[in-house]
Formats: C-alpha cells, sequence, structure tokens
C-alpha cells in the first residue's frame, strides 16, 4: 500500500467517477484503476461497487475511507512539521569541548548565538580531546571543540581560532623572560596524556631537539583547574593556553612568562561527524562559529 493508491481511493469515492478522479488528479483512467485494484488486491476486499459508471463505496469501502483520509492527513502533517522544523532554529545542541576552549571561548559562542536564537538549548560535555573526538565518533554528542587534530576520515575540523600556550608561575625570582636551559630546571606541572595542549607542546620540543622527559615533571595533573591551582600555591610552573587563565595574569594572581625561542601557537577546532544529520541548529551554531571573530 502506498500512498498514490490511497490518495486514488479518496478521489475515486469523492468524485465516484474513475475518470473524473483521473482528471482531477492529472493522472490516466487506466492509472486510476490500476490503483485501485492493487489496494483492494492487497487489502482482500472489494471497495468500490462498479454498475456501469455507477461507482459506490463498499461497506468495506466505507470503513477503509476514514482511515484513508486519516493517513493521509498524518503525512501531510509529517512533511508541514518537518518543513517548519527544517526551518526553526530551535532544540538542544550537545557539545564536547577540551578543557581550553571550553573554559573561555564556548561561553562567548554560546551567548552570541543565544542573542540570535533564544529557543535553542545546550548539554555540555568537558573532557581531553581524545574523550571529545570518542565522543563524536560514538555519536553521544552534536558538536565538538579542540585544540588539536586526531585524524580520522569520519570527522571535518574548521580552524576557528587561534590560540597561544605560555609558560605560567607564581615564583617571584623568575623573570618575565627566560631561557629554555631554565626552563627544564624548574619544577613542572604537566597535563594528563590526551591532552592537546600537552600534545602540542611535546610536539614542539620534539621540533627543538628536546623530549618532554628533559623536564623536571614533579606532578602529572588531569585537569586545567588543578594545574592553575598548583601553580598559584607556587608548587611549580606549568604550560597552559593563555586565555585560559588570562584573568588570573591580569589580577597578579599568575604570572606569564615568554620562553625565548619557544612560541607555542595552536588552532582552536570545530569538529563534526561527517555521518551524522545535524539538527538545523546544529547546522546554524556551525556556521555562527565559523563566521564570528572572538576577541578575548
Amino acid at each position: 500500500m502506498d500512498f498514490k493508491q490511497i490518495e486514488a481511493f479518496i478521489n475515486v469515492a469523492k468524485y465516484k467517477s474513475f475518470s473524473k478522479a483521473a482528471e482531477a488528479t492529472f493522472l490516466s483512467q487506466p492509472t486510476i484503476s490500476s490503483h485501485i485494484s492493487s489496494l483492494e488486491k492487497e487489502l482482500k476486499v472489494m471497495l468500490f461497487d462498479r454498475n456501469g459508471k455507477d461507482i459506490r463505496l463498499t461497506e468495506a469501502g466505507k470503513l477503509f475511507y476514514e482511515y484513508a483520509v486519516n493517513l493521509i492527513s498524518i503525512r501531510d502533517n509529517a512533511i508541514s512539521s518537518l518543513s517548519l522544523y527544517d526551518n526553526r532554529i530551535c532544540g538542544k545542541i550537545t557539545i564536547a569541548a577540551s578543557t581550553t576552549p571550553c573554559r573561555f571561548l564556548l561561553p562567548q559562542a554560546i551567548e552570541s548565538f543565544s542573542k540570535l536564537y533564544n529557543e535553542v538549548s545546550y548539554n555540555i560535555k568537558e573532557g581531553s580531546t581524545q574523550y571529545v573526538v570518542d565522543q563524536l565518533l560514538s555519536f553521544n554528542v552534536d558538536l565538538g571543540i579542540v585544540g588539536d587534530m586526531i585524524d580520522d576520515c569520519k570527522l571535518t575540523y574548521t580552524n576557528i581560532f587561534q590560540d597561544k600556550l605560555v609558560l605560567i608561575s607564581n615564583l617571584d625570582y623568575l623573570d618575565a623572560n627566560i631561557n629554555f636551559e631554565d626552563l627544564i630546571k624548574l619544577p613542572f606541572i604537566q597535563r594528563e596524556d590526551g591532552s592537546a595542549t600537552r600534545n602540542i607542546f611535546e610536539k614542539k620540543l620534539y621540533e627543538m631537539g628536546f623530549n618532554i622527559e628533559d623536564l623536571n615533571i614533579i606532578i602529572n595533573a588531569n585537569s586545567l583547574e588543578t594545574v592553575i591551582q598548583l601553580v598559584k600555591n607556587k608548587i611549580g610552573v606549568a604550560i597552559v593556553s593563555y586565555y585560559s587563565c588570562k584573568d588570573l595574569i591580569q589580577a597578579n594572581l599568575l604570572k606569564c612568562h615568554n620562553i625565548n625561542g619557544l612560541d607555542i601557537k595552536r588552532p582552536i577546532y570545530l569538529v563534526y561527524h561527517n555521518k551524522k544529520t545535524l539538527s538545523p541548529a546544529s547546522r546554524a551554531f556551525i556556521e555562527h562559529i565559523k563566521n564570528t571573530v572572538y576577541i578575548t
């Protein structure tokens, strides 16, 4: 049973004529007759009594007519609702973000997007870049924001922001500019494996002919907040995103140091799964964040 058969049935019942039903629907009479014949065979009942040109619904036809009208009505309502859905920016967006962009970039993006579309709500998940990628590949989230690319043909990345990594401390004896030889002597607090900040820093060290083991690592911490609090309490130094602790630096609660010969910049990416069907709200969020300049 398909909608063409049902529509043919309704029109024959309405016009009490195969020829008039064909004319009204711009189909040939044999096509209308074929639809009705196929429908009757499938339902295993006669829907019309035919007496020459006189066409009347059988009792079974009268019973089916109500269902047929409802089926067409449900179809039309569904099409109408989907049309509205496809043009209305509302509903929930689930976003997974790695620690740094989740703290400084995502709030700005949501604030500016919400001014345009106030019927959208959000479900935010924070974790490492690897966590974000895993959530995307498992279809658990709509969008991701990360500080490093983990290559996978199922994912699409777009560069949306340029971040910079700096050395932070709360040690009075450190100058604003230090040499790399001084860095390797300092007590170093390191982010966990899977952190984009750590991965980018390790790559930069490798380019300079060093590796992470050359540092005096005293603590591994699995959260940015823990790293910052340890640094504030003068336990050690750490490499972090400048924007993740800019307020603390400006309030003189942390010091920001330049490492001579070590300039670390990295892109922040918006990422989504190629095969996931995104809602209109998610698609609008993608376009918004791609076209917005974030100044922090």
